[in-house]
This record gives structure tokens, C-alpha cells and sequence, in this order.
């Protein structure tokens, strides 16, 4: 995990080569939509009704105003355990075609919350990590770490999405194993905000059986 920070660090002080746009409203909008559709209207089989609607999409245009404020940095975005490899004492990566700038603590977010680590990676195992990253970047870590947990909501329901999305065309097994902790990342990471806590209980009482 340190020298995969170490990586993370390197590649968000690096210049934008312009493969991909930046991380947009439009972007971040489109992802919690496909999530909301994929969770509640294919897996779950029950939309939101208009009200609950308005409450989830307040909440997602808050969070996406939100996280686009944070300072930016160049981020592989798909920066997990599948595209990282030993090298020597540095740490080798793969995947650059989704390479854009967003949000700093975005592959943070990638590292140390993805499907195999759901199981065991808490606040008090991550912050190592953090801090390491932090120190790299010249950044304040405590100040990291809160945005950290807010783009990582974003990106947490995201996932959401689809794994629900995979469950309902039929390639559930795999991913339905992570679907009940990544929703119960999730709703840990709601935080006290009026859009938060609405939020929080359209899905606390949606997915309460499967989380």
C-alpha cells in the first residue's frame, strides 16, 4: 500500500496530457444516475417514487458540486489492485485510457476502497496511507481525509451501480458477494448534511435486507 501511494502521488503531480476531460458535473451526474436506475429500478425492482427521486437527486447534485471544489490533481482512475504490479521497490501500473484530471484524493479512493478490500480496510487502516500520500503532495492529511470520505461516496455508490447492473444481467454470483458491503459503505459514509441524512433513509429503507 506505501508504494502504491507513492504511485498515486506521482501520477496526480504529473501534467495532464489531455487523453480524457476532466471530471465534470455532467460526468459525476451521469454515474450516480446509473446507479440510482441499476440499484433500485433492475435489482431491486421498485424505482423511487418522484419524491424519493428528488431527494436522491438533491443529494447527488450537492455531493458533485461538492467533490468538483476540491483542489485537482491527474488521476488514473482506475487505480486498483488489478492494474497494480510489483517492480523492483516501485510499483508498476496499467490502464492509462481512462487518465484524467479530478478530484486528489480520487485514486485514493480506488486504492484502498475496491471490491477485495471491502472486507477488512477501515478509517484507522487506511490513514497510513493517507498520510503517506499527504506527505508526498505537501497536503494537510486530516484535510485529505475529509474529502477523501466524500469523494469516496461518490465513487462508492457508483460501484453500487454496477454491481447491481452485472447481478441483473445475469452475471450476479461474483458481484453480488460485494454488493451488501459496498452499500453499507455507503450509507457509512453519509454524513449530517440535510441531503445526507434524506438520503440516507430512502436507502436505508430500501436496502436494509441486503446490507
Amino acid at each position: 500500500m506505501s508504494r502504491a501511494a507513492d504511485a498515486a502521488a506521482a501520477i496526480a503531480a504529473t501534467s495532464d496530457p489531455g487523453i480524457n476531460p476532466a471530471f465534470d458535473t455532467a460526468l459525476f451526474r451521469r454515474e450516480l444516475d446509473l446507479a440510482r436506475e441499476a440499484v433500485f429500478d433492475l435489482h431491486l425492482g421498485a424505482p423511487l417514487s418522484p419524491a424519493e427521486r428528488a431527494v436522491h437527486d438533491a443529494w447527488a447534485d450537492r455531493l458533485v458540486e461538492e467533490i468538483l471544489a476540491h483542489p485537482s490533481a491527474l488521476c488514473h482512475r482506475d487505480f486498483h489492485a488489478n492494474n497494480l504490479f510489483p517492480f523492483g521497490d516501485a510499483v508498476a501500473i496499467i490502464d492509462f485510457q481512462d487518465l484524467r484530471r479530478g478530484p486528489d484524493s480520487y485514486d485514493l479512493g480506488s486504492l484502498l476502497w475496491e471490491r477485495t478490500t471491502l472486507d477488512w480496510m477501515t478509517e484507522a487502516t487506511a490513514r497510513p496511507v493517507v498520510e503517506r500520500f499527504a506527505a508526498a503532495r505537501g497536503l494537510d492529511p486530516r484535510t485529505l481525509e475529509e474529502r477523501l470520505s466524500r469523494v469516496l461516496l461518490q465513487r462508492a455508490w457508483k460501484v453500487c451501480g454496477t454491481f447491481a447492473r452485472a447481478i441483473a444481467k445475469g452475471r450476479g454470483e461474483t458481484y453480488r458477494r460485494y454488493l451488501g458491503p459496498e452499500l453499507a459503505l455507503v450509507r457509512r459514509l453519509l454524513a449530517s448534511s440535510r441531503e445526507d441524512r434524506e438520503f440516507g433513509e430512502v436507502l436505508t429503507e430500501r436496502v436494509s435486507a441486503v446490507c
